[in-house]
């Protein structure tokens, strides 16, 4: 089975072929999306591409603005918008962020096309379907080998979706999946950069271009993901992408969805969750030492030993580690910023913080010793790799954070939260 085989399985399917729980979920990751874009719409970097993009007018909406401007455009402002906080969903099974380069292509050629909301919601799950199985695909180590799996799958992932939106046929969406995979780009030693966030935006352009393209009949070779010399082979080792993607041909990846509530990148949250956890029972005033352990890959992604800014904040164990025993509000993206990051009080603590790894870890569950001015160590072990089940309790949570997320950009949520809701049922997507 192939991607293009994959295809198949979703070209034909409506909004009523979904299951409920898919729906559920759908609709969660959309919320959360847009609660992060809204907030990350007030960040510096989408200020900047504002003023950068602003000339390139049309027809779809740029959250956070009046700006009305072409699809492609839209797509990349919204895209880097909603991870510009890094507080975006991730995959449990994908290592990248599934919604983050997906929804904006799907939001904005559904303004433009003016496709109904149940469209909008299928065509987003597609393309996280199809994100997954090319993530599935090529294995972990097209994110060991320094790939920003976000903007890579999520070419793909942008690009299935805008597919399905356009009812291109099997031919045409091999053709831009094949375009797809001369636009899939993003590495990881842009993390803790404006770049970072870039990546999913450009993702979402570029799904909207390779399927736009395709439809109007450019060419691309539609093995160029999988075939001989293509994606696959070129950005991975994987060897056995055809029997990877077999193993996962019943299963819905959207399930797979795992939601932040620390406003850092996700590889952190373990670690946050067991120091505060620990914070609770003991006095930080009587801290020696903290030695966090983790699996090692995590040390490319989120190991900036000595964090001076915000985004340098997000990616580092040792500053997400401070900030958790000063009991600061890691759930608050007002937290990452340079004035907290850099100052003393967060500074002294992280000088206690050591970082140690094991294989044995996953890339969501870390150890944490604490040991206090006696000697006695503390020990926690935090496991964050399973998403939850209980889906009524996670909207709660996530309705929460929208309304966080409203809140610190100064926006109305009520509001904002009834446009998001009423998506669903809209007989055409506006903003």
């Amino acid at each position: 089975m192939n991607h293009l085989q994959a295809w198949g399985k979703y070209k034909d399917m409506s909004y009523d072929d979904l299951p409920a729980d898919v729906i559920t979920v759908a609709n969660q990751c959309i919320l959360d999306w847009f609660g992060c874009a809204i907030a990350g719409s007030a960040e510096p970097l989408a200020d900047i591409l504002r003023k950068v993009f602003a000339h390139r007018s049309g027809q779809c909406s740029v959250i956070g603005s009046d700006l009305k401007l072409d699809a492609q455009t839209a797509g990349l402002l919204n895209g880097a918008s909603g991870h510009a906080l890094d507080y975006d969903d991730t995959g449990a099974r994908t290592q990248c962020h599934g919604t983050a380069p997906v929804i904006p292509a799907v939001l904005a050629v559904a303004e433009e096309i003016g496709a109904s909301g149940r469209e909008l919601i299928t065509a987003f799950v597609v393309g996280v379907e199809i994100e997954g199985r090319i993530a599935h695909a090529m294995g972990g180590d097209h994110y060991g080998r320094g790939w920003h799996t976000t903007a890579t799958f999520g070419t793909f992932g942008a690009t299935a979706a805008v597919a399905h939106l356009l009812r291109l046929n099997d031919e045409t969406y091999g053709i831009a999946m094949g375009l797809g995979a001369s636009h899939a780009s993003g590495v990881k030693a842009n993390f803790g950069t404006m770049t970072k966030p870039y990546h999913p935006g450009h993702s979402a352009e570029s799904g909207i271009t390779s399927a736009k393209l395709a439809a109007a009949g450019y060419t691309a070779n539609p093995d160029a993901v999988m075939g001989n010399q293509g994606f696959i082979g070129a950005a991975s080792t994987a060897d056995d992408a055809d029997e990877r993607l077999a193993r996962v041909a019943d299963e819905w990846m959207i399930l797979g969805t795992l939601f932040k509530y620390h406003a850092a990148c996700h590889l952190t949250h373990s670690a946050i969750e067991s120091v505060q956890t620990l914070r609770t029972r003991l006095n930080v005033e009587d801290l020696s030492s903290l030695t966090i352990t983790v699996h090692p890959s995590l040390l490319d992604v989120c190991g900036i030993p000595e964090p001076k800014t915000g985004l340098e904040g997000k990616f580092s164990l040792r500053g997400t580690a401070s900030l958790a025993l000063n009991d600061m509000d890691t759930a608050n993206p007002a937290t990452f910023v340079d004035e907290v990051i850099s100052s003393d009080v967060v500074q002294r603590l992280i000088d206690k913080v050591t970082i140690e790894t094991d294989l044995s870890l996953s890339n969501f569950q870390s150890k944490i010793v604490w040991v206090d001015r006696e000697q006695s160590a503390h020990e926690v072990f935090s496991d964050l790799s399973k998403p939850v089940t209980d889906y009524e309790e996670q909207g709660r949570k996530l309705e929460q954070k929208f309304v966080s997320l409203c809140e610190f950009a100064g926006a109305d949520a009520v509001t904002a939260s009834t446009n998001v809701h009423g998506l669903v049922e809209a007989e055409t997507v506006a903003l």
